[in-house]
């Protein structure tokens, strides 16, 4: 892992964050006519209806990809901001580049939001989908990270800002032409509400690691107040009433989007858990029993998509306890990273489980205690077992981490290029009356459409073609 320290990047915290993409557009795009189970969508909008029912308890994957992204982000902190910290840059040079990145996934989400509501206007299709490969053109361009040639005088010494500046012209242009040609109205309350709260927690737990990145205990105090005023606004939220509440703002700041702290604070701190060890420059041997231990934590994950989702919630609570002191036993003569990011994330999943009963079963929407906390473990135990692979096994996992190293390109691609061209062409039509009706093309749908996503991403990735996000 010592070369990774070098260029900024470790394959286990690419994955993750790859894996919630690819989980974000897959289940975005398999046939929701195609009588699939409902443990193939988010519990809270069970089949037939689709309907969002807060009252339905339970998780299934798809309501791991926020929180696993999430974790992903906050794991992602310390290698991003330490070494700008370590070039020279002040703490306020870096606090100004998060509210500058703030800003910038702000906009984007408005971009996003209002881009969403052409598919209710009159124009013809065609012309929806050639104004969605612009935008995402006019994204692209407004986005990408160019590096200026060396050497270069004149212009072509910014040509990356040059490239960023035709990008907004391009995006003003085409503002035009949504309000004139499709007679719709921009809207700042119109926004894609999951880049909007990455937006907020991506400023608010930068800030903390930035004050807290030299103790790891504050860092832990402060998830313990987080989770306390969870808490409170979930049990007695008449405690509560001296915080403020202002709705002009709520279309790009809410209280409650901090409750997601409680997910990316314990993944800063296995970030720096991880990067401490990347510079040590220590050779970390992982045996049998190591590698057993890792099964045994991807293990106690996965349990939790079976025993959460039938309800089964005290016979879950034993099997991942049990699972965790196997983990112990195992590998108690073992002292290294994974290990320790494990034991974070066994602390978080059994408290979660706890916590099911109190919140009256885990949701997603609303967001509760237990989810938080219990996906939040999922999250730290996957990447405890995705790094024990990268260390015994030197698995790099290339295609997904290249999906994972460009999120926002992938996280756009599919609505903006890849839908469009296969809607022009007549493919995506005939997709959707294979599967209708049929759970096999169903699901084929939606794999044919994510490894579209994914060669495209990858594709810009090895060719170091970057959105700024």
């Amino acid at each position: 892992m010592n070369n990774s320290v070098k260029t900024g990047r470790i394959a286990s915290i690419d994955i993750l964050r790859g894996i919630a993409i690819i989980g974000m557009v897959l289940c975005a795009n398999i046939g929701f006519n195609s009588d699939l189970p409902a443990w193939m969508f988010h519990a809270q909008t069970p089949p037939p209806t689709y309907a969002f029912n807060p009252d339905v308890p339970g998780i299934t994957w798809v309501d791991l990809v926020f929180p696993f992204f999430l974790f992903s982000m906050g794991a992602a902190f310390p290698f991003a901001m330490r070494k700008r910290l370590e070039k020279g840059q002040s703490r306020w040079s870096v606090a100004g580049s998060l509210v500058k990145r703030w800003l910038i996934l702000t906009v984007f989400a408005i971009v996003l939001g209002n881009a969403y509501s052409i598919d209710s206007s009159a124009r013809p299709s065609w012309q929806v989908n050639i104004y969605m490969i612009s935008l995402w053109a006019a994204m692209f361009l407004s986005l990408v990270r160019i590096q200026n040639p060396a050497g270069a005088s004149g212009w072509k010494s910014r040509l990356g800002e040059v490239i960023n500046i035709s990008g907004l012209i391009m995006l003003i242009a085409l503002a035009f032409v949504f309000t004139r040609w499709f007679g719709l109205t921009l809207d700042k309350g119109k926004c894609d509400i999951i880049i909007m709260i990455l937006a907020v927690i991506a400023v608010s737990g930068g800030l903390i690691w930035m004050f807290t990145k030299d103790s790891i205990r504050l860092r832990w105090l402060v998830f313990m107040l987080v989770a306390a005023f969870k808490a409170m606004d979930s049990y007695a939220p008449e405690a509560l009433s001296f915080v403020p509440s202002c709705a002009c703002i709520s279309w790009f700041f809410n209280w409650d989007w901090l409750q997601y702290l409680l997910i990316v604070l314990p993944g800063s701190i296995v970030g720096d858990m991880i990067l401490e060890h990347s510079r040590s420059g220590e050779k970390t041997q992982i045996g049998r029993n190591g590698a057993i231990g890792g099964l045994i934590a991807m293990t106690a994950a996965i349990v939790q998509l079976w025993g959460l989702f039938t309800r089964n919630v005290t016979a879950d609570f034993i099997i991942t306890g049990i699972l965790a002191i196997a983990f112990f036993c195992i590998t108690w003569k073992e002292r290294n990273v994974y290990t320790g990011i494990a034991k974070i994330g066994f602390f978080l999943l059994l408290s979660g489980i706890l916590f099911d009963p109190i919140d009256g079963g885990i949701t997603k929407d609303y967001c509760n205690i237990s989810y938080v906390l219990t996906t939040g473990g999922m999250a730290a135990l996957t990447t405890a077992f995705l790094l024990m692979l990268e260390i015994r096994s030197g698995v790099k996992g290339k295609f997904i981490a290249g999906v994972g190293q460009n999120p926002m390109l992938a996280y756009t691609v599919t609505n903006f290029l890849i839908g469009p061209i296969l809607n022009l062409t007549g493919i995506l039509p005939l997709i959707y009356s294979l599967s209708d009706g049929s759970q096999f093309w169903g699901v084929m749908q939606g794999v044919f459409i994510t490894f579209l996503m994914m060669c495209v991403t990858f594709a810009f990735t090895r060719l170091k073609l970057f959105w700024r996000s």
